[in-house]
């Protein structure tokens, strides 16, 4: 039972999103907390996904009904990829300090990757970009294992964050046009 009662935040978080979602309209949610809040609560959001490793904070969920609510969907996406990005330096920094109690069999991993960044620029440049412009997974694999391999900040996250820039303007867009689709579809649930 104990193994089960640390998903209850998360599950209580999307089942009051979900109901939020159905129950109350996106439009209603964005009048209660006002549009310039908006994109604030959405900064706030995704800051908090990036800050706890391996997302339990579903920001996904609150970018759906904001988009849907007819919010612009650029700057729901930018603001929620500069907030990510805000909560990823955390990630960083957390690998940097983790490097020094890292266990002796890891070590030949890490000098791995940062041989590979070293040698290969413009590949792992295309590899930060394309994982955070592709991925709906935490960024945490990357910024952690970067932060441990003492690669400079700005050359993983300004390629992972351009692509996290794409991937959550991309997803606003198509929460914004497929949101009718999605209202259509719950109808019939």
């Amino acid at each position: 039972m104990k193994k089960y009662l640390k998903f209850l935040p998360l599950v209580m978080v999307l089942l009051v999103s979900l109901g939020l979602y159905f129950y109350g309209s996106p439009e209603y949610i964005v009048d209660k907390i006002g549009l310039q809040n908006a994109y604030g609560l959405m900064f706030i959001f995704a800051l908090l996904g990036g800050l706890t490793t391996f997302n339990t904070v579903p920001y996904y969920s609150l970018l759906l009904v904001l988009a849907t609510a007819g919010l612009n969907p650029f700057l729901l996406g930018l603001s929620s990829a500069l907030g990510v990005m805000s909560g990823d330096t955390f990630s960083y920094i957390l690998g940097q300090q983790g490097s020094t109690v890292l266990p002796a069999r890891f070590l030949k991993y890490i000098e791995i990757l940062k041989t590979f960044a070293e040698h290969n620029e413009k590949k792992f440049l295309l590899i930060c970009f394309l994982y955070g412009s592709l991925s709906p997974l935490s960024n945490d694999f990357i910024t952690i294992s970067a932060g441990m391999a003492r690669i400079k900040y700005w050359k993983m996250m300004l390629p992972l964050a351009l692509g996290n820039i794409v991937f959550n303007v991309g997803l606003a867009y198509a929460f914004t046009y497929g949101g009718e689709w999605i209202v259509n579809l719950s109808g019939l649930l």
